[in-house]
């Protein structure tokens, strides 16, 4: 977990936290770019966003969140 590669770039699994212990973000990286799927969260630990990325970008299904936990809006994203 939190590794990076020979050119110092994220690569593989990462979590991120916040100053309170919570998560912030985790999620999958090649070479520095965010690939796979990936989940925000905002700083009261509720999920703010799920998803894939491919090569740093966003390209899939997802689904966005308000704090209190209720999908704001969900659909693709290409």
């Amino acid at each position: 977990m939190n590794q990076f590669n020979d050119k110092c770039q994220m690569h593989g699994y990462w979590e991120n936290y916040f100053s309170n212990g919570n998560i912030s973000w985790k999620g999958n990286f090649i070479n520095g770019k965010e690939d796979g799927y990936w989940e925000y969260y905002y700083f009261n630990g509720n999920i703010s966003y799920k998803g894939n990325y491919n090569n740093g970008e966003r390209n899939c299904y997802c689904e966005y969140y308000s704090p209190d936990g209720i999908i704001n809006e969900k659909g693709f994203y290409l």
